[in-house]
């Protein structure tokens, strides 16, 4: 966590006689934009003397010891592993039954295409080699020709 000296420096440091100034050099582009002020709003909201500030501290330490109480307690992640397993079942069903429609329609199905995909990215790749061979073949001829 920032100390509250360097973040008042920071916040103070940010504007230089109304103009927007970045590392200390003044800029004449104008007023700050839109995103610029919210950014600095927030800031100043969080800063660590702010009331807001104190209370934001003090509520993200909670969540934090809150959250990694739930995380290590056997109960949550048994429940959690147990809702993953059944997602991933149940989309694993989804797709089977999407996989059989398709089939039932005379439709190609996102395996089928998948592995047209990989063959025609592996005809590609022997284009290149081929096209490759050729070209030092075609090279080759030219300087017996030239001899």
């Amino acid at each position: 966590m920032r100390d509250s000296a360097t973040w008042s420096m920071a916040v103070a440091n940010t504007t230089t006689n109304g103009k927007h100034s970045v590392n200390g050099s003044s800029s004449t582009k104008g007023p700050p934009k839109l995103l610029t002020r919210a950014v600095k709003g927030l800031g100043h909201l969080l800063g660590p003397e702010t009331p807001t500030g104190k209370a934001f501290v003090y509520l993200e330490k909670g969540i934090t010891r809150f959250a990694d109480k739930v995380g290590r307690s056997e109960r949550f992640l048994d429940f959690s592993g147990k809702m993953l397993n059944q997602g991933l079942r149940t989309r694993a069903t989804w797709v089977s039954y999407q996989e059989q429609w398709l089939r039932a329609m005379r439709l190609p199905t996102w395996s089928e295409m998948h592995e047209v995909r990989d063959e025609l990215r592996q005809v590609r790749d022997q284009m290149e080699a081929l096209g490759n061979q050729l070209e030092v073949v075609l090279d080759s001829i030219e300087e017996q020709r030239r001899k």
